[in-house]
C-alpha cells in the first residue's frame, strides 16, 4: 500500500480541514492513504504532498522554531527522507530539495539531533523522486475552477485548481489556457466532460466594490454569466465535449464570520453588504441557471442544507475554525 505524506508539515487529521483535502484528493485518485502522524520510512511507495500553500520560489521550510524540542521533532520527519529507500514521487511539482533547505535553517542553537542530519543524503532521495502531476492520469473528465474547486471535484477528473483566480480574469485568459493540457489524456483518450467552478471570488470582492449602484451591479453579475456561459459553449465545440456542468457560486454568509487575511483583498474580507452580495450572486446564478437550460449545460447546485434560516450560507459547512471555503465532510464527493 502506497501513502502520502507532507515531509516538512503534517496533514491534519480533520475531516473539517480544507487544507488536508487536496491530499485526500490525491488519495483518491491513487488508491492511497494518508500517513499523518506514522514513520512512513519503511515504505515501498511514498507521494511527497508538499501542501496547498507551499511556495516552490521559496529557499526554506516554512517551520516555526521556537526551542530545542522543536528543533528535534524538525529532525524527526527530516530524517525520515534521510533513511528513506523506496518509489518516491512527488505531486503537482517537481520535488523541491528538502536537503538544501533544511541545511539553510541551521543555527548555533539548533539542537544537535537537527545538526547531525546528513543534508546530502536528503537531498540525494528528493533528486530520486519522480514527479506526478494530474494531467498523468487516465481521465476523460476535468473539474477546473479557483481554490473552491475541490469541493466540486468528481473521482472519476482531473481538477486543475487555481488559487486566487476570479472569473473575469480566467475569461481574459480564455479556458483553453487550462484545458489544453488535458485536452488528450496521457493514454491518448480524449476529454468527454467538463465541470467548472468560478465566480465566488468575484462576488465577494470585485462587482460591488466596481459598481455602487444596485442594477449596476447587477448588470455585471448578470454580464459575467453571458460570458462565462459563452466561454463553456466554445470550449463544449472546440474540444468536441459531449457534457459541460457549471457550479453555481455559493450563498453569501453572514458577516460576522471571522477570516484569515489571506483572503483579504486591498484590506477588506469582502466588499459590499451582505444584502448587496446575495443580490449579485442571485443575479448571477439565475442568469446561468437560465441560459444554461438552452445551451443543454448542467448547473450544480448546492445542498438546500446549506442554508440557514436566515438564507445564509450556514457555518456549519464550512472549514473549521475560519475560512471562505467549504468543509470536506461537504464537499460534493465528500471524503
Amino acid at each position: 500500500m502506497s501513502v502520502i505524506i507532507s515531509p516538512i508539515t503534517r496533514h491534519a487529521n480533520r475531516t473539517t480541514s480544507h487544507r488536508t483535502g487536496w491530499a485526500r484528493m490525491w488519495a483518491r485518485c491513487l488508491d492511497s492513504e494518508l500517513a499523518f502522524k506514522r514513520d512512513w520510512s519503511g515504505e515501498e511507495m511514498v507521494y511527497f504532498e508538499h501542501g496547498m500553500e507551499f511556495k516552490e520560489k521559496s529557499k526554506g521550510v516554512n517551520v516555526f522554531l521556537k526551542d530545542s524540542k522543536s528543533w528535534d521533532s524538525l529532525a524527526v520527519k527530516a530524517k525520515q527522507i534521510q533513511s528513506f529507500s523506496g518509489q518516491l514521487f512527488s505531486l503537482d511539482i517537481d520535488c523541491p530539495d528538502y536537503g538544501e533547505r533544511l541545511h539553510r535553517r541551521v543555527r548555533p542553537h539548533s539542537s544537535p539531533a537537527y545538526r547531525q542530519l546528513d543534508f546530502a543524503e536528503i537531498s540525494r532521495v528528493c533528486a530520486s523522486a519522480k514527479t506526478l502531476k494530474q494531467c498523468d492520469l487516465d481521465r476523460k473528465s476535468l473539474v477546473l475552477g479557483d481554490s473552491h474547486a475541490i469541493a466540486a471535484w468528481r473521482p472519476d477528473a482531473y481538477l486543475t485548481r487555481l488559487d486566487g483566480q476570479t472569473l473575469n480574469g480566467a475569461l481574459n485568459l480564455g479556458f483553453s489556457e487550462w484545458i489544453e493540457e488535458y485536452a488528450q489524456g496521457s493514454n491518448g483518450s480524449e476529454l468527454s466532460s467538463l465541470r467548472t467552478y468560478f465566480g465566488n471570488i468575484d462576488i465577494r470582492h470585485h462587482i460591488c466594490r466596481l459598481a455602487e449602484d444596485a442594477s449596476e451591479q447587477r448588470r455585471m453579475a448578470v454580464g459575467l454569466a453571458d460570458r462565462y456561459l459563452t466561454e463553456l459553449l466554445r470550449c463544449k465545440e472546440a474540444y468536441k465535449l459531449e457534457t459541460v456542468e457549471i457550479v453555481a457560486a455559493l450563498p453569501i454568509e453572514n458577516e460576522a464570520r471571522r477570516l484569515p487575511k489571506t483572503g483579504y483583498y486591498k484590506g477588506q474580507p469582502f466588499w459590499g453588504s451582505w444584502a448587496e452580495r446575495n443580490d449579485v450572486c442571485n443575479a448571477f446564478n439565475d442568469a446561468l441557471r437560465r441560459r444554461s437550460a438552452f445551451l443543454g449545460f448542467d448547473v450544480i447546485e448546492w445542498p438546500d442544507h446549506f442554508i440557514n434560516e436566515a438564507s445564509e450560507l450556514d457555518f456549519g459547512v464550512m472549514e473549521k475554525p475560519r475560512s471562505v471555503h467549504i468543509s470536506p465532510e461537504h464537499y460534493l464527493w465528500s471524503i
